[in-house]
């Protein structure tokens, strides 16, 4: 084999959270040496990966706002029977912009390494050896002072049981402005025969607009022609002229009831892959921040204990997002689960939404959460069968 020259870190995957990680040990660690490794032909893929601003800590900010790309003052919610704007700022991160700015970072691809820079590679296999080592290609060792795994969540998906969000969004460039300034982040049709399902709006300027279609099933396959169909009939309640599509993301993101979703390997798994995810909404950018937070204000050595020991004391929350996950699937008649979102946001003040959705939430957001849980549709033999109890209280 022929040895590579080493590094502080070897960041294995660069999506979301392979990049934010990139970032926060470029800021936290100037002179550290890292090498951002993606199996793809290019960083970031290809999605839009919106956040509350309550979700990301001031410690991170001054690595973090750089990298955002649109924000708004707050955003709407509507249900059949409920209409709410959300005072709480809104946010999103695309994958170009993310990828121009971890590119800008190291100087472009490749080059050697040399003290404060990133060196990214791109288009090539990568096998983790072990806690400190990888191989590039199937023949170059690269040796390192620690290896994260930042590859994205196990293609097993989640052991025990799990529902699915799947999303299928269009952007588009209109003919006139787009009526709406601030986004929708849930626009729930009347019709909710084949579970609950919904459309999200985002207005990323006056004449541009991404539409996404979200459902929440058992299954992870998206219904595109019911997509095309809420998305057409939102083009035209917009009369906003014609549209011309620019792009279509697509997504399969799991909600695990009964265990988290990880991958066992030899070094410490960020994002998807290391369950650093909010189970019961989906959102990544709230534990993806924290993880690139926590691994670069570690010394290399340290990494693992403190990614486990941060894990552990998380523990609750990510069991409490389990169990809302086992109400919504395994409770509920499909048919019913978006009165459970409605309730959310029809009694819950903007403080406990925000810690909710920042995973920061205490025992008592918990309890307020599920205390009146309504009791339509309930399945409780399928629950019962089901269900796996939380080790204990929230932290107050």
């Amino acid at each position: 084999m022929t040895s590579v020259t080493e590094f502080d870190y070897c960041v294995v995957g660069g999506g979301l959270q392979g990049c934010l990680l990139a970032h926060a040990l470029a800021w936290h660690q100037p002179e550290a040496t890292v090498l951002l490794l993606e199996r793809a032909d290019e960083l970031c893929g290809n999605h839009t990966w919106s956040f509350h601003e309550t979700d990301v800590a001031e410690q991170a900010r001054s690595w973090f706002d750089p990298l955002v790309a649109h924000r708004w003052p707050g955003y709407r919610v509507r249900f059949p029977t409920l209409s709410r704007r959300v005072g709480i700022s809104y946010a999103t991160i695309t994958s170009d912009r993310l990828r121009e700015a971890t590119l800008s970072l190291a100087g472009g691809v490749g080059g050697a390494a040399r003290p404060g820079r990133l060196v990214v590679r791109t288009g090539e296999s990568c096998e983790i050896l072990s806690p400190t080592a990888v191989r590039l290609g199937g023949t170059a060792d690269v040796s390192c002072r620690a290896v994260l795994d930042c590859r994205g969540r196990a293609e097993a998906g989640s052991p025990g049981g799990a529902g699915y969000q799947t999303f299928i969004g269009h952007e588009y460039e209109t003919a006139r402005p787009w009526p709406a300034s601030e986004p929708t982040v849930m626009n729930v049709p009347a019709d909710q025969a084949a579970g609950f399902e919904f459309l999200y709006e985002l207005p990323l300027g006056p004449e541009r607009v991404l539409l996404e279609y979200t459902r929440f099933h058992e299954e992870p396959a998206c219904d595109e022609s019911r997509a095309a169909s809420l998305i057409s009939a939102r083009l035209a309640e917009a009369d906003a002229g014609s549209a011309k599509l620019i792009r279509t993301e697509r997504g399969c993101l799991p909600m695990p009831y009964t265990a988290a979703a990880r991958r066992e390997g030899p070094s410490p798994a960020g994002g998807y892959a290391g369950g650093w995810y909010h189970a019961a909404t989906g959102y990544s950018m709230p534990l993806a921040v924290r993880f690139a937070e926590l691994v670069a204000r570690a010394c290399p050595d340290r990494v693992a204990a403190e990614v486990a020991s941060a894990a552990a004391e998380d523990r609750l929350r990510r069991g409490f997002a389990r169990f809302l996950n086992r109400l919504l699937f395994c409770l509920v008649r499909p048919e019913d689960r978006w009165k459970i979102f409605q309730r959310f946001y029809r009694v819950l003040p903007e403080e406990r939404i925000a810690r909710f959705y920042a995973h920061r939430f205490t025992f008592t957001d918990a309890a307020r959460i599920m205390i009146g849980w309504p009791p339509m549709g309930l399945a409780p033999i399928r629950f019962a069968r089901s269900f796996v109890s939380l080790p204990g209280p929230l932290p107050t």
